[in-house]
């Protein structure tokens, strides 16, 4: 695809997340019958502008039947899966569920219908698009929630060849992200799973200037599953489920039954901008 046609197709999925922001954006607000009506032709507040040094990341999830051969197979295919992990987090990765790769600005074939750039010969009404965008500073990390509300879930780790199940109440499932600029044009990705069950307290928590309370659910984290990836401006990493069986992490995490069908989720991350230098601040490491 040509550097025009990339465009062409990242500016639509752009308008797409506008579109989305404006209509959940409405229903924030509930207009009351006593409230003045304003009308002007002037924006109301100045856009806001994203620090010099911010990350921004197109964050989107693609949902499909499990069936659906675009998201178990063709989709793969396509990506980089060899060079995006070494060899043994890969094979960790995939006994517990996980599937990571990435791809370059070219936006290959099965991915293009995944996320509607073409028209699919058949379609199903089952399948959904969902995404945010982010703008984060180097080493700032945030929650992309991949799955939420789970009543209870067991789900079986294997690590250092041993098995450990571990049952969650009131869980969600998410990945830490938090992107760090190497150079110009390039962002390493860090992924930390983590399973957050549990009654939300006041807990004591790790903050930046030191612990304070907060109010939160107990937090479940295998820091041997995480995993990260380079990318430069408008390349994309692809995160999913593995074949291996139903109780993994990956899984729980990527798999979910709605409307009595299994579906699958993609999780999707494009480097929309890997932020410039900026000469008042320093560094990063």
């Amino acid at each position: 695809m040509s550097s025009r046609g990339n465009r062409l197709t990242w500016c639509a999925l752009a308008g797409a997340f506008g579109c989305v922001t404006l209509v959940f954006g409405c229903a924030l607000f509930t207009p009351s019958d006593t409230s003045p009506a304003i009308e002007t032709h002037r924006p109301l507040l100045p856009p806001l502008r994203a620090a010099a040094g911010a990350v921004q990341l197109q964050v989107i999830f693609v949902e499909r039947p499990a069936e659906d051969p675009l998201v178990t197979q063709l989709v793969w295919q396509e990506v980089d899966e060899v060079g995006v992990a070494a060899p043994p987090l890969r094979a960790v990765l995939h006994e517990n569920g996980l599937r990571i790769g990435q791809c370059g600005a070219s936006v290959p074939p099965a991915l293009q219908t995944l996320l509607g750039f073409v028209t699919e010969v058949s379609s199903t009404d089952t399948a959904a698009m969902s995404g945010r965008q982010l703008s984060l500073l180097s080493g700032q990390d945030t929650e992309v929630v991949v799955c939420d509300s789970l009543e209870t879930c067991t789900v079986r780790y294997v690590l250092n060849a041993q098995e450990d199940a571990v049952e969650f109440q009131h869980a969600r499932g998410l990945f830490r992200l938090r992107p760090v600029r190497l150079q110009d044009g390039w962002v390493r990705l860090e992924f930390t799973p983590e399973i957050h069950h549990g009654e939300s307290r006041m807990r004591h928590t790790p903050t930046d200037e030191g612990w304070a309370l907060r109010a939160g659910q107990k937090a479940d984290v295998r820091y041997q599953l995480k995993f990260q990836v380079t990318l430069n401006s408008g390349e994309m990493v692809i995160v999913g489920a593995s074949d291996s069986p139903a109780d993994t992490l990956g899984q729980t995490f990527f798999r979910h039954e709605q409307s009595g069908r299994i579906n699958q989720r993609l999780l999707v991350i494009r480097v929309a901008d890997a932020g410039r230098d900026d000469p008042s601040s320093a560094t990063d490491p």
